[in-house]
């Protein structure tokens, strides 16, 4: 039978209207709230909820008012336990009692970890890295996600990731679902722009004595990460024989080092500065607000992001935005986004990064080529991308 493509749409937002969707935030709790990936999946959130979705939140005991955006429903807290015992006793029994209890008509598990059996369609939300290799899982998850990894693929409706190199390798992983496979891609802030002469002089006046700078934001960076940011850094000034500063912001993390670690990272970094030889040279705040820092990018030379990380590459999608060329780390989801609009750097090596700050400065021909790339990409990530996200799940509901 012929049916009009309006009705099916009409079909899908009236079966949306009435629909409610179990939301498993303990991953995102545990990520924060201003990690890109949380942000992504709220803001999907938020686009279904426009068509009448509502939503069970579902967050274990650490849980406070105010940490994720509001969706239309309500927040259901469950005591959680750490270690593998406690995950596989969030999903194998938590998860599907809360199923049961609400009436749900979809479940969208956040940590990429599934669970098998249930009657509802299942969109899983896999960890910003696929693979477990190439990033540090917290204790007890990571054990539990490699186990049901291949099980979880199977019993999703549809499964998103964060690039095209975790599509292929979560494919090989089981042929059988590349079909639900999607890429979620991030999305620039589409508020922002270049800043006037006026503006980057403005910024260089009231940070830098008027000087031009390299910027880099250490929140989340590994100390080894900053050590060598100030090695390459010494390199350049060494050689080249510059005025140029470097500006840095937030504080550093231990990502992947250990929790014992990371409260004393930003102190071993400020004692190392004090005895820095071209600390006369380096501007470190802190404290920064996510607008203050998008102006010190869109005011510097050059910005470096010399670790990848967790990141699904909003920063990178932003320093394009204010028209600013990038040297990024390579090997990763940085360079695979930005197809040659960045100049790569060996992660590890102060020697790779000293060389790329010695040719942006000295080539500005390709400083300008750069910046004219990075604005191609940006038509890669556009919302339209997005969109697909939320037809994928709806289509899904639809059925």
């Amino acid at each position: 039978m012929w049916i009009k493509k309006a009705s099916i749409a009409e079909a899908a937002a009236t079966y949306l209207r009435i629909m409610r969707i179990l939301l498993d935030c303990r991953p995102l709790q545990l990520a924060g709230p201003a990690a890109e990936k949380c942000r992504l999946i709220f803001s999907a959130a938020a686009g279904l909820s426009r068509e009448g979705v509502e939503w069970v939140i579902m967050a274990d005991h650490r849980y406070r008012p105010g940490l994720f955006p509001e969706l239309p429903g309500r927040v259901v807290i469950r005591r959680s336990l750490s270690g593998a015992a406690g995950w596989r006793l969030w999903y194998s029994r938590q998860v599907r009692r809360l199923l049961r209890q609400e009436g749900v008509d979809m479940v969208w598990l956040t940590g990429g970890i599934g669970v098998t059996g249930l009657e509802v369609p299942i969109c899983l939300w896999m960890p910003e890295r696929a693979d477990p290799s190439e990033g540090g899982g917290v204790w007890g998850y990571e054990s539990l996600y490699r186990r049901r990894l291949k099980e979880g693929l199977a019993s999703a409706s549809a499964v998103f990731c964060y690039s095209d190199r975790d599509r292929v390798w979560l494919g090989r992983i089981l042929p059988a679902a590349r079909e639900r496979i999607h890429v979620a891609a991030v999305m620039p802030d589409e508020k922002i722009g270049p800043l006037s002469v006026e503006e980057k002089e403005d910024i260089r006046a009231g940070k830098t004595a008027g000087k031009e700078y390299f910027f880099a934001d250490l929140t989340g960076c590994v100390e080894e990460v900053v050590v060598d940011l100030l090695k390459a850094f010494s390199l350049f000034k060494k050689r080249q024989q510059s005025g140029i500063r470097l500006v840095l912001a937030g504080r550093p993390g231990a990502i992947g080092a250990g929790k014992e670690r990371a409260p004393a990272a930003g102190q071993r970094v400020s004692e190392l500065l004090k005895t820095y030889k071209y600390r006369q040279d380096v501007d470190w705040a802190v404290a920064v607000a996510e607008h203050e820092s998008l102006s010190l990018a869109g005011a510097a030379y050059a910005v470096l992001l010399p670790m990848e990380g967790n990141s699904l590459g909003t920063t990178l999608l932003n320093t394009w935005r204010v028209g600013v060329p990038v040297i990024a780390a390579g090997g990763g989801l940085l360079e695979e986004m930005a197809q040659g609009a960045v100049l790569g750097i060996v992660q590890g090596d102060p020697a790779s990064l000293a060389g790329q700050l010695m040719r942006i400065y000295k080539e500005e021909d390709l400083r300008k080529e750069l910046i004219g790339k990075g604005f191609e990409r940006l038509k890669v990530y556009s919302r339209e991308n997005f969109q697909q996200v939320l037809r994928v799940i709806t289509e899904i509901a639809a059925c």
